[in-house]
């Protein structure tokens, strides 16, 4: 093979060369600014979800606050009108016919946490002392009174108070005591027993108080 035919041969291997590589171009990395998009994109999409969610529980507390308020206005307005027919003190005590001691330990306030209604593991031997009175006297008939602190909507901790009252009866019905023997109000934060704003004073308005309305004897 002469020299002219090699060159030629070498030009037109150049040739190829060049038409196959810009055919099949290597791919090429994401650039930041990809990266940067992409980045934006998503947080975006997140954020929309977020705001979607807000909204539907927003909707719904909105709805249920809606459906509540009623019932509770109204039931907070009848018990601030019976207290304030009263002068703001508790009604009469129907005369419980026990023993000092017995009286001061079916008399003695049962507490609960914040916010909450659950009886308290520290509040249930209160709970048995009662319970063992209530036995021994099956006569004796009690009404369960709720009370809250001062903090919350007044329609709120009349419910609150309802709650708790409600769980106390509860517990006592679960050991045995016939229902029809305990009933129960709320008075919300309308009676605390310290008027003081302090956590010390919250904490003893947090409470269930117990009221004879039939005497043992």
């Amino acid at each position: 093979m002469n020299r002219s035919t090699r060159c030629r041969l070498a030009v037109l291997w150049a040739v190829l060369l060049s038409t196959a590589c810009s055919q099949n171009p290597p791919p090429q990395a994401a650039t930041p600014a990809d990266s940067a998009a992409l980045r934006a994109r998503a947080d975006s999409i997140a954020r929309a979800e977020r705001a979607r969610a807000d909204s539907l529980a927003a909707a719904r507390r909105d709805s249920i606050a809606r459906a509540d308020a009623p019932m509770e206005r109204s039931r907070a307005d009848s018990v601030r009108a019976q207290i304030q027919e009263n002068g703001g003190s508790a009604p009469p005590a129907t005369a419980s016919g026990l023993d000092a001691a017995a009286e001061a330990v079916l008399f003695e306030t049962v507490l609960f946490d914040y916010d909450r209604a659950d009886v308290r593991p520290d509040q249930a031997a209160k709970l048995a002392a009662k319970l063992a009175i209530l036995r021994a006297n099956p006569r004796l008939e009690v009404r369960i009174e709720g009370h809250c602190d001062e903090r919350g909507p007044d329609e709120y901790n009349l419910a609150l108070g309802n709650r708790r009252a409600a769980a106390v009866k509860r517990w006592f019905v679960e050991h045995g005591i016939p229902e029809s023997r305990l009933t129960i109000v709320s008075y919300g934060e309308e009676r605390p027993a310290d008027p003081a704003s302090t956590e010390d004073a919250f904490a003893r308005n947090r409470r269930a108080e117990f009221r004879v309305t039939r005497a043992a004897r």
